[in-house]
């Protein structure tokens, strides 16, 4: 059975305060519902810091994160009681393809979900801010949640070359997850997987947005509905007013 109390680690409880406060910050952004998402962070024992399964995580308190073995053939039954994310079997994958990563966020964002139902990925170049904390972003596509497929298949477009690794992924119709870099603070781990997992969401706001813009803008025949701004001088930008 997992456990509950803190592994032997000089700062447990001020990781346990970030992960809740991370839960938290992804439900104000509106990026996880219900009991959607999860996250993690290496303890540096073996161990692994995680948020439990069923539970929402923007309503965690710290005594509710669980401490697991960081290998699967480490952990005994679950038992009775608070099991880890159904999901763990990825932040194990990542864990043991990435050394240097420290914690793990993932979850369900809509704009992302959305895209990859229409079939599409986008390019993290076109966005100057993702361009340059996100130079790659690999699609993974869709397998069963909680299954070793897309364990694998996750850890394995985390890990591949060409360097520089991507900090994200893009999950087929299950959201994204990001990655911290370990370094001396696993708490600035956690702070670094959220950026790199709003900027995905930003990414896909954007692109999605930009779709439906380009779509409204044009007729089906191809002409245009709205009209560049003025160019003459002083003259306010406007696209074409509708008449009553």
């Amino acid at each position: 059975m997992p456990s509950r109390s803190s592994a032997p680690a000089s700062d447990g409880a001020r990781l346990r305060d970030a992960i809740v406060a991370a839960g938290r910050r992804l439900g104000a952004r509106g990026l996880i519902a219900a009991g959607e998402g999860n996250l993690s962070v290496r303890l540096g024992d073996g161990q692994l810091l995680v948020t439990p399964a069923g539970r929402r995580k923007d309503e965690l308190a710290g005594a509710d994160l669980l401490v697991v073995p960081d290998r699967a053939e480490r952990a005994t039954s679950p038992g009775v009681g608070p099991r880890p994310s159904s999901d763990i079997a990825i932040h194990r994958a990542i864990y043991a393809a990435l050394p240097d990563v420290g914690a793990i966020v993932h979850a369900h964002l809509p704009a992302a979900m959305a895209l990859t139902l229409a079939g599409l990925v986008p390019d993290p170049a076109v966005l100057p801010e993702t361009a340059l904390f996100l130079p790659r972003l690999p699609f993974v596509p869709f397998a069963a949640a909680g299954s070793a497929e897309l364990a694998r298949a996750v850890a394995r477009a985390m890990s591949e070359a060409p360097a520089p690794l991507p900090g994200a992924a893009l999950l087929e119709r299950h959201g994204a997850i990001a990655v911290g870099g370990g370094g001396s603070d696993p708490a600035a781990a956690i702070d670094q997987a959220l950026d790199r997992l709003e900027l995905v969401e930003v990414l896909c706001r954007a692109w999605r947005d930009a779709l439906l813009l380009q779509g409204a803008a044009t007729t089906p025949s191809g002409g245009a509905i709205l009209r560049p701004p003025s160019t003459s001088p002083g003259a306010p930008a406007r696209g074409r007013t509708r008449r009553q």
